[in-house]
């Protein structure tokens, strides 16, 4: 079987204004014919990832099966959904019943009136969910900061729901790491330092290094680990504090003990290193799980292990999940709301985990079944734990591609850290006020 990349988080910018050419995936349990009572269908827009094939494959024609709704499934690219869910969102097109989206997108949908208050439509939330995959849903946020025009007092409401619990892990090499995982990002840098063999292609660390959204998620997890933040007291600008600075250059330390070409890696680029054999140790979200003890696409079967990320200052996971909301315009509103509620109950929870997927259920997560199939789920609840989002604006793509790509110069040049991000604050900084944001 050829290896499948992993495009999650691949923004392609020049094609946000292009219409992708839409795969229409229709399943069926009746031969692939459409369903005779047109009332009960659901229509899903998605971006093609392969973290999102065991939806498709199997539970989308169970929840045909057992609730006799049909569904279809149209996907484009990542870029090219984002454009067509927001172009449906704003005309009220009615083309889709449900957003699958980036858990970044739901700032943007929500705010704009794009989703269904799923509160309204009388989804009720329990505490065997996730609290940091649900929280993701809401919008306004519950906690942190809120954009301009969004009142302190004003009502946190659902608009959607996880769809698959997406958090970067550690991912290591256990024949390298024999001891255990490395606690600390120091160990990280010192067994790159010791081991490292670029005459022999093999590394101590690989990462994205791609400007824009790749490489922040990759420099996010440092900047956390060593106390810093994205903003800090009423949207000031802080990644360029003294804390920043150090993550930053700490950062740059390891990318030393990289393969060459760093700077134009993403995640494709990124997982096959580590799979191929060439890198001991790197932080990648939990859809290259599966693929590490595939043999078709793994040359270290059963040599690689998953953590929570390391420890520095504090110890701290990206989140980035796949999530659902029902389109405020759906003109199946009513089995869209069955699918979620469906797809989120427990029993279906622990039936995706025993097929791979990763649940956002804490007792799916614990069910012996579903651990024993996939080592990776007791790691993976433990970085949801400790899991921090991007920013819950409806403008962090604008704020990411400016950090991004200053983040990228210094990795291209190995160095003038300060500078990069001091220029990269005072261009956020002057976005923001732009914008209406109160900036400190």
């Amino acid at each position: 079987m050829k290896p499948r990349q992993m495009i999650r988080r691949q923004f392609l910018k020049d094609s946000l204004g292009v219409a992708a050419a839409a795969a229409v995936q229709s399943l069926s349990s009746c031969g692939g014919k459409r369903d005779s009572n047109p009332r009960r269908q659901i229509t899903f827009g998605s971006y093609a990832d392969p973290a999102l094939d065991i939806l498709k494959e199997v539970f989308l024609p169970e929840f045909e099966r057992t609730i006799g709704i049909h569904t279809e499934w149209v996907e484009a690219d990542f870029s090219s959904w984002l454009q067509k869910g927001l172009n449906d969102g704003q005309t009220k097109a009615g083309a889709f019943d449900i957003y699958v989206m980036d858990d970044l997108w739901v700032p943007r949908f929500a705010g704009a009136g794009y989703l269904a208050n799923l509160d309204e439509l009388g989804f009720q939330t329990d505490l065997d969910l996730v609290p940091s995959a649900i929280a993701l849903g809401y919008w306004p946020p519950k906690t942190g900061l809120r954009q301009p025009g969004i009142g302190s007092n004003a009502r946190s409401i659902l608009y959607s729901l996880p769809l698959i619990s997406d958090v970067q892990l550690l991912f290591y090499r256990n024949d390298v790491y024999r001891h255990g995982p490395p606690a600390t990002w120091d160990e990280i840098l010192r067994v790159a330092r010791q081991k490292s063999d670029p005459a022999r292609h093999q590394y101590g660390w690989v990462t994205r290094g791609v400007k824009g959204n790749p490489i922040v998620n990759s420099f996010f997890v440092f900047l956390h680990s060593l106390g810093g933040d994205i903003f800090g007291e009423n949207w000031k600008v802080i990644f360029n504090s003294p804390r920043g600075v150090e993550a930053l250059e700490f950062f740059l330390s390891l990318v030393a003990y990289a393969p060459p070409g760093v700077a134009e890696f993403d995640s494709d680029q990124e997982g096959a290193t580590l799979l191929q054999g060439n890198a001991f140790a790197a932080t990648m979200w939990t859809g290259w799980c599966p693929q590490t003890d595939d043999p078709t696409k793994s040359r270290v079967v059963g040599k690689i292990n998953f953590d929570v990320p390391p420890k520095k200052v504090n110890q701290v996971a990206k989140l980035g999940l796949f999530m659902a909301g029902i389109a405020a315009s759906a003109p199946h509103k009513t089995e869209a709301l069955e699918f979620l509620k469906w797809f989120s109950s427990s029993a279906t929870q622990i039936r995706f985990a025993r097929s791979g997927g990763t649940p956002f259920r804490t007792s799916a997560f614990k069910d012996d079944e579903a651990r024993k199939k996939s080592r990776w789920l007791d790691a993976t609840l433990r970085a949801l734990t400790i899991g921090v989002p991007s920013p819950r604006t409806s403008d962090w793509s604008k704020v990411e591609d400016i950090l991004g790509t200053e983040l990228n110069r210094a990795l291209l040049e190995r160095g003038r850290a300060k500078e990069h991000l001091d220029s990269a604050a005072l261009e956020t900084s002057a976005f923001l006020k732009s914008a209406g944001y109160p900036v400190g």
